[in-house]
């Protein structure tokens, strides 16, 4: 067969219950995550590159999910 593409191995690691697990832990503790309003940049910026790489894996699942799993 073919060689697995970067998105279909990320769907193939997170579709397992741990994967599913270690996913739902990474939203929750970037997208469900708040600051205070005194949050310093440095804090802001940090997390929205935590939240940007969390999106990215999403973003990977989603495409490995479209391109099928050959996997």
């Amino acid at each position: 067969g073919h060689p697995m593409t970067i998105p279909q191995a990320y769907t193939r690691l997170f579709r397992h219950p741990e994967g599913s697990e270690v996913l739902k832990h990474l939203k929750k503790i970037t997208f469900e995550r708040t600051l205070s309003p005194l949050a310093s940049d440095a804090e802001l910026r940090f997390l929205e590159g935590q939240r940007a790489l969390v999106a990215l894996i999403l973003s990977f699942i989603k495409q490995g999910q479209q391109q099928g799993e050959n996997i």
